[in-house]
C-alpha cells in the first residue's frame, strides 16, 4: 500500500485512503489498482483528538492540519493503519472501512 492520503473533508468526516498495485492480478476492465480506505464520521472526530493526545502527548493537536499530520506521520509513514484500527477499536471508536477499483 503507498500513497496514503489523510483528510477531514467538508462534512468533517476523517478520511484515510491509499492505492495499491496488483503486480500479477488484474480485474475484469485490465486495472490493477485498488483503493482502499477508512472513514471515521465527524460525530467521533473529538474522540479521535482525545485518543490522539492520550497516544502522543507531546504534540498540539489544535487544528485539522496537525490532527491529519500526525496520523498520516505516525500510522500511515512510521507505523501501519491497522494498528490505527486496532487502537480505535480498543477506544470504542467506530469507523468505516472500503475497497474499490481505483
Amino acid at each position: 500500500m503507498n500513497n496514503w492520503q489523510v483528510n477531514i473533508n467538508n462534512e468533517g468526516h476523517l478520511l484515510i485512503k491509499g492505492v495499491s498495485e496488483k503486480q500479477a492480478q488484474m480485474n475484469l476492465f485490465g486495472i490493477a489498482k485498488e483503493e482502499h480506505g477508512l472513514c471515521i464520521y465527524s460525530y467521533y472526530l473529538r474522540s479521535v483528538r482525545q485518543l490522539l493526545s492520550q497516544l502522543f502527548p507531546n504534540s498540539k493537536l489544535c487544528s485539522i492540519d496537525e490532527i491529519e499530520s500526525i496520523i498520516k506521520e505516525e500510522f500511515c509513514e512510521s507505523r501501519s493503519v491497522s494498528i490505527f484500527k486496532s487502537i480505535l477499536e480498543k477506544a470504542d471508536i467506530p469507523y468505516r472501512t472500503y475497497s474499490h477499483v481505483a
